[in-house]
């Protein structure tokens, strides 16, 4: 879970280094942020989506989540939103917690992480998730 910023701070700067060297990216400059949530209820994802819609980002939709091996439908949903912004490993590590209580608020099973690209690029170069362990 995403409980404090300096326990996520080592693994965001790293991914963040690693989008400089490899990709060239100017994190000085928007990128494309997608968070993502899961649960069992679509409607609880809907609502918080709409929130967040009102709250200036793009609700991308609620996704039915399948079996990686098998394909087949898991019960899961994923809440896909979008926001073109800049942060800092600091910033990026405050709006995981952000979205962490937000989460616990409206009864969302997960909070799953973040991954970010270019604005009008290939989206999903770069992934962070929280591997829950509860």
């Amino acid at each position: 879970m995403f409980t404090d910023v300096e326990s996520q701070l080592e693994g965001i700067k790293e991914i963040f280094a690693d989008a400089k060297r490899e990709d060239n990216w100017n994190l000085d400059e928007e990128m494309l942020y997608s968070f993502y949530f899961v649960d069992t209820s679509v409607d609880k994802l809907e609502k918080l989506g709409l929130k967040l819609e009102a709250d200036g980002y793009d609700f991308v939709d609620v996704f039915e989540l399948g079996d990686e091996d098998t394909d087949k439908p898991t019960g899961e949903y994923l809440l896909h939103i979008d926001k073109v912004e800049m942060h800092t490993p600091e910033s990026l590590a405050q709006r995981n917690i952000e979205f962490q209580k937000l989460a616990d608020e409206y009864e969302i099973e997960t909070y799953d992480g973040w991954e970010f690209g270019e604005v009008g690029g290939e989206e999903g170069d770069e992934e962070f998730e929280d591997e829950d362990e509860e």
